[in-house]
């Protein structure tokens, strides 16, 4: 059986070999000081706003396992606080 990674932010390198951790919540770098999240977790909190939940019709083949998960925008401070609570894993890539 697979486990989540451990808490905190998880960075990984596909084009570096390296696999995705298994994560609660994933996360893109945003625009400015915000983050783009998506998780089947129901987050609220100050900072965290609720974009969409996301439908197979929305995602690509390859994400559909994302399914009826949440998406948020989150901010700066408020992604600090959820890194401390739960394990996020955020794609880099090289340019």
């Amino acid at each position: 059986m697979s486990q989540i990674a451990n808490l905190g932010l998880q960075l990984y390198t596909p084009e570096m070999g390296e696999r995705k951790p298994i994560a609660q919540i994933e996360a893109i770098m945003g625009r400015g000081n915000h983050w783009s999240l998506r998780t089947p977790l129901m987050l609220k909190g100050r900072g965290i706003t609720l974009r969409e939940v996301l439908t197979k019709d929305k995602l690509l083949k390859s994400g559909w396992y994302m399914d009826g998960w949440f998406s948020y925008w989150v901010t700066d401070r408020a992604f600090d606080k959820l890194k401390e609570q739960y394990s996020i894993s955020c794609e880099m890539l090289l340019d």
